[in-house]
């Protein structure tokens, strides 16, 4: 069969997609700077004009997606639009687990475990997540490049589909390590993918000879890379694999052109390369003369025009001809000034809209102003801002590990604007005694930075979306603080949950953190946070990935009882029915249906725009005061620029920079938000928070989920040696001591014998505290059994009264582990056990997971049941797999996966 070509008559027409992701910032795992080279390396051969098998609006950029969740949305946006050829490119970590199995690509909140059937955390599965997503596409042709470790895995574990044609391109064979490239140059895989196919004569145009096939990339890239090693000294062999017939990734002429290639298919000119998220752009004189002419092509000058310039030379005066010429002569546009914006997570997709748009306003001029977008997690934002002299130069020596926070490595640029999602944030940033003065404007003691706060570009407040199933009192609505809003969900049959993406991601996760945990009250931060915990983990950053793994999450019933702290406009956005506008991809039926409650206590969140400034970079700094004052100027003012917000789901500002009411053209107008949003008005919310108050909550938080206090009481009595489920493998010592893998060094815990050999003898088998695990994991495994019965009670009251002891300002998740074979439990009962129940119900929280191993324990034995009820924990029996299920559970109170 001749190769496919989408560029052929049969298939020009058809909807062709190009979806390119690319992971340079980790949290646990080693940055990769030559990442966003990569990401325009492999967009310019995509598109390159003359040669490029794709329009540039038929490519997607995913630079550092924030979670799984943000990449599994783009490849089903992706796989669902695509109707002729899909390639998917990934450049980034890819791991194994210990056995070679399991490949995973891995993004910016990916991490390692140590438990071994769930060896990743927030990591795409090759087989589970990538492919299911490429065999749900109508594509007639995929083609999936992989830059990455490990990417020869792909091939061993792919699951073909006999009906689809289908190209794999591997950066290097199965169990290799790739050599991490430490300039910002590109790696050496896709540079070379890149020449071979953009090579072209001197004076431009399209490839000499004939269509590049991916067998023939393959062949090509294949005798650049001889004679490399990979990381372990193997040579580095790419892998190419395709099912079906081959597939054009270059369009040539000439004598070798293709069969079916049309050279006279004309292209529209190719705009900037602008990711999705690149805190790193490179300036335009950064790119070498080959690539400077390619852009200069890309940015409104045709093929066409050039013949019409060069009369114009020689028939009228040389500054004609610079007139002409866009940026007024030498023969291209003269370098823009780039303006850097640092914004929230939960921003950045409609900043960037508004970017783009303002840059691209005159499209037939030369562009005198860049803008590049990047976020930053709130925390990491202020912490940078505070200590601005580390990110205008930085000194110091960072640990062998790399764990140090250094701004222009972990942030990128120092930024020119920033626009948080509230102005509480920024004041956060600011020394107190400069904030106090009520000036605007502040410079830190010893600090290198200054802002200028200009006003807010747009609001939406902080709701609590409840699914139209759940109820709540009509008068609660408005007016009502978060912590009774809660309180009756939790108390509603059946009870709801509430979950809030993270808090140390994004400004109103952190806003309705701090409406969360008031000064006074039942609730805990320990218990709400473990409770979302428990439903959700990991925690999603940002409230739009906290709505994707809702509609993903394995349990149907959760998007139907869960509540949600999230701005206004993207509950909005998620009320979106099939077929609106701006409806997320990830999307489900089952997430639209919810109803805006607005907490009484949770401040609004008003975008303010804050012009930063640097001292030692005054060298333009009246230019470029202008120009982010006219872009200031043009977000507030023009009525294009308000649209991109409205139409996202924001009010728009007025004159006296209050909260504009919703025009025909605000997504809060459509008809699946009318009834769910108060359309017309703003019901009162809460005042701005104090830096202190704000600080507070963090510690509160980070102590809620830091290192937590567990205590197993292990069951010694003779029916479980007579059982048989003592020792062996499976059995309760063997579950104890596997489920310590889950803890870590800071973790304090401790192992009870609930059969001492005597009322005097102490019953620790492993004293509570922090424990060397692999010496605490021997001293379970000696454990013998005991003559006597087990006291179960008095082990349940002793240990509950520890768990809750403690400093009283830390509030550490706390989790009572009960192993037993159920015996000596059943003899609790009435008023005993209704007195156990109401001692364990009492504040702080402990959960408390029972392990029956007796069969059907969860069911028949009522301490069990009611003791796990009642505070929150779960009874585990083997009907399931004990061995996993347990070391799940001491996981969400322990650290030992997270270090």
């Amino acid at each position: 069969m001749p190769p496919y070509n989408a560029r052929s008559g049969e298939n020009r027409r058809k909807a062709h997609r190009a979806l390119l992701i690319g992971v340079d910032r980790y949290e646990h795992l080693g940055r990769l700077p030559s990442v966003p080279r990569n990401l325009e390396l492999m967009k310019e051969a995509l598109t390159a004009e003359g040669s490029g098998v794709f329009d540039p609006d038929e490519v997607r950029v995913l630079l550092d997606p924030r979670g799984r969740h943000t990449v599994d949305a783009a490849l089903s946006k992706a796989a669902e639009e695509a109707e002729g050829l899909l390639v998917v490119y990934f450049v980034g970590h890819g791991q194994v687990d210990t056995y070679g199995r399991n490949f995973h690509l891995m993004v910016a909140g990916s991490k390692v475990t140590r438990d071994k059937s769930h060896p990743f955390s927030n990591a795409l599965a090759w087989h589970k997540d990538v492919m299911h997503w490429l065999w749900e596409s109508e594509a007639e042709h995929i083609v999936v490049i992989l830059d990455c470790c490990y990417a020869g895995n792909a091939l061993k574990e792919l699951d073909l589909n006999p009906e689809k044609r289908f190209a794999l391109f591997a950066a290097i064979r199965e169990g290799a390590e790739i050599p991490v490239a430490r300039s910002a140059g590109g790696t050496r895989f896709t540079r070379e993918i890149h020449r071979v196919l953009t090579e072209e004569p001197a004076e431009g145009g399209p490839l000499r000879g004939g269509d590049v096939l991916l067998a023939q990339l393959d062949t090509r890239v294949r005798e650049a890379l001889a004679g490399l090693k990979a990381y372990d000294g193997q040579d580095w062999i790419p892998v190419e694999f395709h099912q079906g017939d081959d597939v054009v990734l270059a369009l040539g002429q000439g004598e070798g052109e293709g069969e079916g290639a049309d050279s006279r298919y004309e292209r529209e000119p190719k705009p900037d390369f602008v990711p999705e998220h690149d805190p790193g752009a490179v300036p335009h004189d950064a790119f070498p003369p080959r690539f400077r002419n390619r852009l200069w092509r890309r940015r409104g000058v045709r093929r066409s025009l050039v013949p019409l310039l060069v009369l114009a030379l020689l028939g009228t005066a040389g500054v004609i001809v610079r007139n002409l010429l866009p940026g007024g002569g030498g023969g291209g546009c003269a370098p823009s000034m780039e303006l850097r914006v640092l914004t929230d997570p939960d921003l950045r997709a409609t900043v960037q809209k508004a970017a783009n748009a303002y840059t691209k306003r005159n499209p037939r001029a030369c562009r005198r102003i860049g803008i590049t977008v990047y976020e930053a997690k709130e925390t990491d934002a202020v912490a940078a801002f505070q200590g601005s002299k580390a990110w205008q130069s930085p000194d110091g020596e960072c640990p062998a590990s790399g764990a140090c926070f250094r701004p222009q490595r972990d942030l990128g640029a120092q930024p020119d604007i920033w626009i948080p999602a509230a102005d509480s944030t920024w004041r956060r940033a600011q020394d107190t005694s400069a904030a106090a003065s009520g000036t605007g404007t502040a410079a830190r003691a010893g600090s290198v930075v200054s802002f200028d706060w200009l006003g807010p570009l747009a609001f939406t407040p902080m709701v609590l979306a409840v699914p139209d199933g759940l109820s709540l009192p009509p008068a609660l609505q408005t007016g009502s603080p978060l912590s009774g809003l809660v309180s009756e969900l939790r108390s509603s049959e059946p009870a709801a949950s509430v979950l809030r993406s993270d808090p140390e991601i994004t400004d109103g996760a952190l806003l309705a953190t701090t409406a969360l945990y008031p000064p006074t009250g039942t609730a805990q931060p320990s218990e709400l946070e473990q409770g979302m915990a428990g439903q959700l983990t990991p925690m999603p950053g940002t409230a739009s990935e906290l709505m994707c793994a809702l509609a993903a999450s394995s349990e149907n019933t959760l998007e139907d009882r869960a509540a949600v702290l999230i701005p206004e406009q993207t509950m909005a956005q998620f009320n979106l029915r099939p077929g609106d506008k701006g409806r997320q991809s990830c999307a489900k039926d089952t997430l639209s249906a919810r109803t805006a409650w607005y907490p009484s206590d949770v401040p609004m969140l008003d975008l303010p725009f804050v012009h930063v400034t640097w001292k030692g970079a005054e060298r333009d700094a009246a230019v470029r005061k202008r120009a982010v004052e006219d872009f200031y100027r043009w977000l507030t003012k023009d009525v294009s620029a308000q649209r991109v917000f409205t139409e996202d789901g924001f009010r728009g500002v007025t004159s006296d920079r209050t909260p504009a009411p919703p025009d025909e053209h605000s997504l809060l107008k459509v008809s699946a938000n009318t009834r769910a949003v108060h359309a017309d008005a703003l019901p009162p919310t809460g005042p701005r928070v104090t830096s202190a108050v704000q600080t507070d909550t963090l510690r509160r938080y980070r102590e809620a989920l830091g290192p937590g206090r567990v205590l197993y009481l292990l069951d010694t009595s003779t029916s479980m040696a007579d059982k048989r489920v003592l020792d062996g493998s499976g059995r309760a010592k063997d579950l104890v001591s596997r489920s310590m893998n889950s803890l870590g060094a800071k973790d304090e815990y401790g192992v009870r014998s609930l059969a001492p050999a005597s009322r005097k003898s102490r019953p620790d088998v492993v004293p509570f505290g922090r424990n060397d695990r692999a010496a605490a994991q021997r001293k379970v495994d000696a454990v013998k059994p005991v003559n006597t019965d087990a006291r179960v009670a008095t082990g349940l009251r002793e240990a509950l009264a520890d768990l809750r002891g403690g400093p009283a300002e830390l509030d550490p998740p706390r989790l009572l582990v009960l192993v037993t074979d159920d015996e000596d439990s059943a003899a609790i009962k009435g008023a005993a056990l209704a007195s156990l129940v109401k001692e364990a119900k009492k504040a702080p929280r402990v959960r408390v997971v029972v392990v029956s191993l007796q069969g059907g324990g969860c069911t028949s034995g009522e301490l069990n049941r009611q003791l796990t009820a009642a505070t929150g924990g779960r009874c585990l029996d083997p009907s399931v797999d004990l061995a996993k299920e347990l070391q799940a559970e001491v996981a969400k109170t322990g650290t030992g996966d997270a270090e």
